[in-house]
């Protein structure tokens, strides 16, 4: 049977900096994005008056499906845990395909924050060149930002986040409050959709697009304190905190736009348009800077959990132990954020071949849904194969329940995917880019395996356990 292995011999650890409050601030920044900024208009035309019903709904199917990974993570809060669960429970090879996957679509998710980000702060510059090309090259501005900012502690990034956070539900909060005491009639709450059952359905989607970014506090696990119990209150209180905040933002967004299902699907800002209808500018400007604190917080949070993918592809040895290293000044592993943060420079770079936010928003849906799917089926397997780790977690999920829970996302998520690749014009490249990647990685999978084989390396063995770190 499987165990649980100890530590990798002599590897440095992780700085344990996160505590409740950096994980609460990590699940509310990496899901509440500009998404809400810009699609509040478009999931009111949709759903109207029930709104808040869409918004529970997506909420709880988005929560549904981060079942099995928090699962995995209070179980075994290892860095990397995608990777590392993928790889324990069916193959290295689908690990490493699911975890790579996840990496791509987690980048090109950051991708569209970094472009939408660069296109508010270029529309406020006064020099007459292609606003275009501004866009840009300013976009591939962050990710060597952030590669500076790592250069130091996870706390001044942790830092970082929970003072941004703050500042965004400040500015979501002001618009809340302001709301409730000016307006005369401002939460108006209905469960009958001005476009029947298909409207929903599509309001129910654009609420979905909304609410991801749970995983991203599974892959912390080893940085976290106490992570067997904050990963999962993280998970619960941030859901909350971001649900709660979206029906009061919806309810207010409603109360001050006329409906009309044209205008709203054309409006460009319309949860500032609202707020223009009945707050000074000085406090519209506010709840402005809460969408670039929201892409900042967005970027931070997938530049903090992602490489930790990287970081644990590189200690089973799959990728070359230079990503593995961890610096004993930062305690953090530089070497897979620079990997990461370079996949995102590079991905960004491709806007000047032509490609469009559209082809940014499949990839990230893709990437990041094939190993929520993919993790929600094997984590059945989690209690038979690891029972220690299983037995030990501050969360055991009953595996008569992990089964139909594994099926709801698959029936949840996997219809999304088809959706938005039908939805985008050119279908073909996002599944040429799979299948020419796919191919690129089972190649280099087993060349790999085979070197490491011949230096003597019991791939097999290796591949069997989980090593952890002490607490």
């Amino acid at each position: 049977m499987p165990e649980i292995g100890p530590a990798h011999n002599g590897e440095i650890k992780l700085g344990r900096a996160l505590g409740l409050g950096g994980g609460i601030a990590l699940v509310v920044g990496s899901i509440i994005g500009m998404g809400i900024y810009a699609l509040v208009g478009p999931i009111a035309a949709n759903s109207g008056k029930a709104m808040w019903l869409a918004f529970i709904i997506a909420m709880i199917i988005s929560a549904i499906g981060v079942i099995p990974i928090i699962q995995a993570a209070s179980a075994v809060p290892r860095a990397g845990v995608g990777y590392l669960i993928t790889s324990r429970l069916a193959s290295p090879l689908l690990g490493m395909l699911v975890s790579i996957w996840a990496i791509i679509g987690a980048a090109c998710g950051t991708g569209i924050v970094c472009i939408g980000f660069a296109g508010a702060i270029a529309s406020y510059w006064p020099w007459g060149i292609d606003k275009a090309l501004e866009i840009k090259l300013l976009s591939l501005v962050f990710p060597v930002l952030f590669m500076g900012l790592y250069l130091f502690k996870l706390q001044l990034a942790n830092w970082l986040e929970i003072v941004m956070v703050i500042l965004k539900l400040l500015a979501l909060g002001a618009f809340i409050v302001a709301g409730i005491f000016i307006l005369t009639n401002p939460l108006q709450f209905s469960f009958t959709p001005p476009l029947g059952l298909t409207g929903m359905v599509m309001a129910i989607v654009l609420c979905y697009t909304t609410c991801m970014g749970f995983q991203v506090i599974a892959e912390m696990g080893e940085e976290m304190k106490n992570p067997k119990r904050n990963i999962p209150l993280s998970v619960i209180i941030g859901g909350l905190l971001v649900l709660v905040v979206y029906i009061l933002v919806g309810g207010i967004f409603m109360s001050t736009v006329p409906y009309d299902y044209d205008a709203m699907m054309k409006m460009k800002s319309p949860l500032l348009d609202s707020a223009r209808t009945f707050l000074p500018e000085g406090f519209v400007a506010f709840l402005g800077l809460g969408a670039a604190f929201a892409a900042i917080t967005a970027i931070n949070a997938a530049a903090m959990a992602m490489p930790r993918e990287i970081l644990a592809q590189g200690r089973d040895g799959i990728l070359p132990s230079f990503f593995a290293r961890v610096s004993p000044r930062t305690l953090t592993p530089i070497r897979a954020i620079g990997v990461y943060l370079l996949v995102l420079f590079l991905l960004l770079c491709l806007q000047f071949a032509g490609v469009d936010m559209d082809f940014y928003g499949v990839m990230a849906a893709i990437g990041i849904l094939l190993m929520t799917v993919v993790g929600a089926f094997l984590v059945i397997r989690l209690p038979g194969r690891f029972p220690e780790a299983y037995n030990n977690a501050y969360i055991k999920v009953p595996r008569a329940w992990l089964i139909p829970i594994a099926i709801i996302t698959a029936v949840t998520s996997l219809p999304f995917v088809v959706l938005v690749m039908l939805d985008y014009k050119n279908t073909w490249l996002i599944l040429a880019l799979l299948a020419g990647v796919t191919l690129v990685i089972i190649l280099y999978y087993f060349l790999r395996v085979r070197w490491l084989k011949a230096r003597g390396v019991n791939w097999r063995e290796r591949t069997k356990t989980i090593s952890l770190i002490d607490e």
